[in-house]
């Protein structure tokens, strides 16, 4: 991918559709996917400076009535949060205000970028800390 040479605000603009999400280790480990190789994804950046993220696995099932087993493999079926961004350096600032794990309420997660035309990759630290791997997420411009 050759990767746009100045990222700027206006360039992330828009809805992206995901198209991968993984968990790369430097110790050549396997890839691992989070919600599998077919997760489904929309991250969304506005011109006021807000973004929202939602992940999932593909075809959920749905349930009706909703038992706390069936809550709780939902929960871990999706992840989401939204907040604010910021853009600098080739990195965009994530400031998490509100997530789906509340663990991550409060922080600010960091992606290096990577662009051209239609594909963004973010990739950076896990939320883990101390994690020995980073997480590598592929998005398709909608």
């Amino acid at each position: 991918m050759q990767p746009v040479t100045v990222v700027e605000s206006k360039d992330l603009l828009g809805a992206w559709h995901l198209v991968s999400w993984s968990l790369v280790y430097a110790d050549g480990r396997p890839s691992e996917f989070p919600l599998g190789v077919d997760a489904v994804g929309i991250i969304m950046y506005t011109s006021d400076g807000h973004v929202s993220a939602t992940l999932m696995q593909k075809e959920r099932p749905a349930v009706a009535p909703i038992s706390d087993a069936d809550k709780a493999a939902a929960y871990s079926q999706s992840f989401a949060y939204a907040g604010r961004y910021a853009v600098r350096d080739g990195a965009v600032f994530h400031s998490i205000e509100v997530a789906t794990n509340p663990a991550l309420i409060g922080i600010t997660s960091t992606r290096h970028i990577e662009m051209s035309r239609d594909r963004l990759i973010l990739s950076g630290p896990d939320f883990a800390a101390g994690s020995p791997r980073t997480q590598r997420i592929e998005w398709r411009r909608a």
